[in-house]
């Protein structure tokens, strides 16, 4: 504290209020920096969604094509015919999937292998068991392949 002032604010305090103000400045100019960016990004937005409405397609026609509104000179003209009257519609009826299994009357059943099949599920579906499908495929390990066609054999 100087006597000669008795009411100077020591150098300490006024090195601390020149930071807060530094703060204060540099919180200031973030905000300024975020703020005028959301607004470039709305503007970009909002300027990009009104060209894609004024880019509707606008149809010229040229100077050489003909009107085919009215009929021409060798064209030949048609009477309306007026659709007789026919029931309505029927409503619209899904088609339901084909099974996938094939039978053959003399040697057993057949599958299309979908994806997903394993031979654990084959076998425990059609009531056998993995073994009797690899020896009546002919199958030395595991792997099937989607679309194959395996003999299921009966039991």
């Amino acid at each position: 504290m100087n006597m000669a002032n008795p009411f100077q604010i020591p150098a300490c305090l006024k090195r601390a209020d020149l930071e807060l103000i530094r703060r204060n400045r540099f919180r200031k100019g973030i905000i300024a920096v975020v703020a005028a960016s959301a607004a470039l990004l709305v503007g970009l937005l909002i300027a990009g969604c009104m060209s894609e409405h004024s880019k509707t397609a606008s149809i010229t026609p040229l100077e050489n094509e003909p009107d085919f509104s009215k009929p021409q000179a060798n064209q030949v003209l048609v009477a309306e015919q007026k659709p007789e009257s026919s029931p309505a519609p029927a409503a619209f009826q899904p088609v339901l999937p084909v099974a996938k299994k094939i039978v053959l009357a003399h040697s057993g059943e057949f599958y299309m292998v979908k994806g997903g099949d394993t031979l654990a599920r084959i076998a425990k579906t059609h009531g056998t068991t993995i073994n009797a499908i690899k020896a009546a495929n002919s199958l030395d390990g595991d792997r099937i392949a989607v679309g194959a066609k395996l003999k299921i054999p009966t039991a």
